[in-house]
């Protein structure tokens, strides 16, 4: 019994991978929703609180993937979703601001 072996790290998913998936559905439906007014959120910063569901998305995805003990499935999805509404936002303000639109 000297040589004891390594016990492989079980991977599964966890709550921050299905958490990071499902904040990412969520940014997608928000942005394919009509506004509408909950708690602080109103019609006019509707936009910011998109942009601040994808943002929180990306840390918990990054959390998620860094998570030795995580599937990596669900937080890169969300991972992926959170950086395709970000780079949009990205480069929309860099066309306003170059004259294209």
């Amino acid at each position: 019994m000297d040589d004891m072996e390594e016990v492989p790290l079980k991977k599964r998913t966890t709550f921050l991978g299905v958490m990071a998936f499902l904040l990412g559905i969520l940014c997608i439906v928000m942005i394919f929703m009509k506004p509408v007014a909950f708690f602080i959120v109103t019609v006019s910063n509707w936009f910011i609180a998109i942009f601040v569901v994808a943002v929180i998305t990306f840390i918990i995805s990054l959390l998620g993937i860094a998570n030795e003990r995580e599937r990596n499935f669900f937080p890169i999805i969300g991972f992926i979703i959170s950086m395709a509404y970000i780079v949009f936002w990205i480069i929309f303000f860099l066309l306003i601001l170059i004259g294209v639109m």
